[in-house]
């Protein structure tokens, strides 16, 4: 099964996002909380997650 396609790399002062209701992913230097394409919730992928 395919998986989507991550968006070309962040710049270095962008962070990766990821939908958590449709899996779209996006890079931003803002601290985005809606998905623009459904507004679902934004996870921040770039930084680690806690154990």
């Amino acid at each position: 099964m395919p998986t989507p396609s991550d968006p070309a790399p962040c710049n270095q002062d962008e962070q990766l996002y990821e939908c958590l209701e449709c899996g779209k992913r996006l890079c931003s230097a803002a601290s985005p909380t809606a998905c623009p394409g459904c507004g679902g919730v934004l996870q921040n992928l770039s930084r680690p997650r806690p154990e």
